[in-house]
């Protein structure tokens, strides 16, 4: 198992050096008040970083509002669970 994941990342790392090699011609992306010329290669890897960017932010927030929830849950088990003084 050890030797499979570096395989694994090193043969994704060869075919993204691949393919930005061969794909590295100017593009135009067109904003709507500027106009930004990169070569395609370079747009495509900014893409996906934002597209990981924002898909790791959504997690978060997913994460953050299961813990609060957690909280309140334990919360309302600890009062629930207590013994009653007499």
């Amino acid at each position: 198992m050890r030797i499979i994941v570096p395989v694994f990342f090193s043969l994704i790392a060869l075919v993204a050096l691949v393919f930005s090699l061969r794909n590295f011609q100017n593009v135009d992306i067109d904003f709507y008040f500027m106009t930004i010329h990169m070569p395609l290669a370079l747009a495509l890897t900014l893409e996906l970083c934002v597209g990981i960017f924002i898909g790791f932010l959504g997690t978060f927030m997913h994460v953050i509002k299961l813990k609060s929830q957690y909280k309140l849950l334990d919360k309302k088990t600890r009062n629930t669970l207590r013994p009653d003084p007499e």
